[in-house]
């Protein structure tokens, strides 16, 4: 998956959510900063590790 499909799928689930325009820019913000950050597998670990800990 490229990253434009993957932001592609992060904004549909805004469009779900009903997060309005800022929180979306926010989140599309934040996920290109890890896509750049963090290998796949790396977010896949990292992200993981994040939700079962809350």
């Amino acid at each position: 998956m490229t990253n434009k499909q993957a932001l592609g799928y992060m904004l549909l689930a805004c469009k779900d959510l009903k997060l309005d325009k800022d929180q979306a820019d926010k989140l599309w913000d934040a996920m290109f900063k890890n896509m750049d950050e963090f290998t796949e597998e790396e977010a896949q670990e990292k992200g993981h590790v994040w939700l079962n800990s809350h």
